[in-house]
């Protein structure tokens, strides 16, 4: 079986590079500088045992990568990973990638080909859209061409391994397109959990995110209630899952929420279900209390410090990872600006104008620092070093909590975490 990949991003590029172990892949992308890298040896993203797979993808022969759609004919499966971002003024997603994908396969397209989708859509996205411009051109789905919905669950810094284990979802239009997909997608690795159909898939992709979206809403808020009480909500949070499996899904609050995912699938479907004249009261309340996250931490520097400089710890959202979408460090960043302050930003990973790779010399000479990304470096800072880069009496703000406090003061620091004032 032949396979090809139409995306090569954060998703498309490691599952690409995973099934070229199996199967031969053709890997495809409208970027041809991406493509150009790629042949050259270069990674575009960062994902740990990516470097190795791709290595090994491209030495075997099995993984090809082209912006060449003719290469497209012959693949028995065609998956599109493009992306699908939501649009803040319809408040639905824009179908652009995901319908220039369509038209790109279409000329390559044959009978008994499956078109498998695993951008994330509204349900009814695969037998709506995606159907009916297949069916368009002469084909019968199901009958002639098989669809498939099984979404990306994966998180940036672990995509590999949460394809090798994480389940399966799996919606498909006819059997035959089951069997083959759920063949082709359990020789990755984890257990394939087969649904009624693809809106059913669908859906189950809305609730991943749509949960932990609201579950940091719960947490968020419960921070800023344990800073007006005057207690610790790590100890809090810790104390109350501590062999209870009852409060097993709390999360750990944060600065505010980063990443395409959760600032996307839960307002999809809020766009759908509004549209029936149904709203998603939880999302509402959930984003209330998460998008005022950044401006609280811009608030608890200004509690301590009238002025001065703020060197603030991370821009990609996620740790370990150089992705800066719907980062928060931006919006502290400008509401500290607003408030007065001066204001550097650093990171190992992300590079950009403004954005400092010197975490000692982002710091010099400021007066506090705000820890906003949880990368590993940052779980194990040289406060000793730091401190004499800094002024005297400085501040440290961590959203992580990832500092010892009694290491922070005794080594000179004011120490407050978020939650823990």
């Amino acid at each position: 079986m032949k396979l090809s990949v139409i995306g090569l991003g954060y998703v498309g590029l490691p599952l690409s590079s995973l099934l070229a172990t199996i199967y031969d892949v053709v890997g495809f992308d409208t970027d041809k500088s991406k493509i150009e890298a790629l042949l050259a040896g270069e990674v575009p993203i960062k994902e740990p045992d990516l470097d190795e797979l791709l290595k090994y993808a491209f030495s075997s022969g099995r993984l090809k990568v082209t912006n060449d759609p003719s290469l497209l004919l012959g693949s028995d499966v065609k998956i599109i990973t493009v992306g699908t971002p939501y649009n803040e003024k319809t408040d639905y997603i824009d179908y652009s990638q995901l319908e220039s994908s369509i038209e790109i396969i279409m000329p390559y397209l044959q009978k008994n080909d499956i078109v498998l989708l695993k951008s994330t859509v509204p349900p009814g996205t695969t037998m709506g859209i995606v159907r009916r411009r297949i069916e368009s051109a002469g084909f019968k789905v199901p009958g002639d061409v098989g669809l498939v919905f099984s979404p990306e669950r994966m998180i940036e810094g672990q995509a590999v391994h949460d394809f090798k284990t994480l389940p399966k979802i799996i919606g498909a239009s006819d059997d035959r397109s089951f069997r083959i997909v759920s063949d082709m997608l359990s020789k990755l690795g984890g257990k394939i959990i087969r649904v009624s159909n693809p809106e059913t898939a669908e859906t189950v992709k809305m609730v991943d995110n749509y949960s932990r979206f609201v579950f940091l809403g719960l947490v968020n808020e419960l921070a800023l209630a344990c800073e007006k009480i005057g207690v610790d909500v790590l100890e809090v949070i810790k104390s109350a899952q501590d062999d209870y499996p009852r409060n097993s899904g709390l999360l750990l609050p944060g600065p505010g929420v980063g990443g395409s995912c959760l600032n996307k699938d839960p307002f999809i479907l809020r766009g759908v279900l509004r549209a029936s004249g149904m709203e998603l009261e939880m999302v509402r309340s959930a984003e209330s209390i998460n998008s005022r996250m950044p401006n609280h931490v811009a608030e608890m520097v200004s509690l301590f410090l009238k002025s001065g400089k703020v060197a603030i710890l991370g821009v990609a959202f996620k740790g370990d990872t150089d992705d800066t979408r719907f980062t928060p460090s931006y919006a502290i960043g400008d509401a500290l600006i607003k408030r007065g302050f001066e204001v550097t930003f650093t990171d190992p990973f992300v590079k950009g104008k403004g954005i400092r790779g010197d975490l000692y010399g982002a710091s010099e000479k400021s007066d506090c620092l705000v820890l906003v990304t949880d990368h590993s470096e940052y779980r194990k800072l040289d406060l000793v070093k730091l401190r004499k880069h800094m002024n005297s009496k400085p501040l440290i703000i961590d959203t992580r909590g990832i500092i010892n406090r009694k290491v922070a003061e005794v080594n000179g620091f004011t120490y407050h975490g978020l939650g823990r004032l």
